[in-house]
Parts: structure tokens; sequence; C-alpha cells
């Protein structure tokens, strides 16, 4: 159930000082891929903003696994580990195609919140949200000490 982006890497995604992506580019690829996902199920952020919600960021874990350069092709595979009642856990993996095979460059693992933009505050997800949403696992498994 996973969707997939794919893009080529341009000269604005480069370190200043050394010529490869920045590693701000790739929490930037994983926000923008999480954007993509939702309007390719339905709902752009200017949506829900005008219906009073929207997906906040509450923590990125972000694993860099190998350099991409100017003129690689990008892609991204991202999917929904799964949901509570008020967030979700998205996960991302990124991999580079070169004619020598693909090679992945980051993983990354996104908790978001559901939140009511009137109060600041987080709620609870409406049915057809998760639903939409799809998760891998439908009821997670609490683990001792697991921050959601």
């Amino acid at each position: 159930r996973p969707i997939v982006f794919d893009w080529t890497v341009g000269p604005d995604s480069l370190s200043e000082t050394v010529a490869h992506v920045n590693n701000v580019t790739y929490l930037h690829w994983v926000d923008r891929v999480a954007e993509l996902a939702g309007e390719a199920l339905g709902h752009t952020r200017e949506q829900l903003a005008a219906e009073g919600r929207m997906w906040f960021v509450a923590r990125h874990e972000l694993d860099y696994l190998a350099e991409a350069f100017e003129g690689d092709r990008v892609l991204a595979a991202t999917w929904i580990r799964d949901a509570r009642k008020t967030s979700c856990r998205r996960e991302t993996l990124m991999w580079i195609d070169r004619s020598g095979g693909a090679r992945p460059i980051a993983h990354a693992l996104s908790t978001w919140t559901w939140i009511d933009l009137e109060r600041r505050r987080p709620c609870r997800m409406p049915e057809h949200i998760t639903r939409l949403l799809d998760p891998l696992v439908d009821h997670p498994e609490v683990v001792e000490g697991e921050r959601p």
C-alpha cells in the first residue's frame, strides 16, 4: 500500500560546503512526500485548514543511509504504519536509482498529530480519515517505553 514518488536531485538540494544533498533537504523531502501522499488520498493542506484541522509533526526520526548527488533519481515510498486516536506514524523510505542498481539513502519514521486549529490541541481523527490513511497495523501494540 505504499505510495511512490520520484524526482531528480537539482543543484538547490546540495550542501554549500560538500557537493551532496544537504541533510536538511532530506527532512524537507520527508515533509513534501507526506504532503503529496495526502493529496493523492484526496485531501490537501488547504482543504484541511479550511475544515479547521491540520497534521502537525510531533516527531521525526531520520536515518541517513547514503549520499545522494545532483542528477540522481530519487524514489520515495511512504505509508502509514499505524494510527491511534489523535496521531499516526508514517514511514518513508528513499532510495536512488543508478545504473548499478537501487541504493537506500534515507529512512524516516514520523509521528503526525491531528490538530484542531482553533484550539491548537490534538483531537480525535474522524473515522473516514483513519480509513483513508489505511494503516498497515489496525491496532498498534503498545510497547512499554515506546514513544507514539
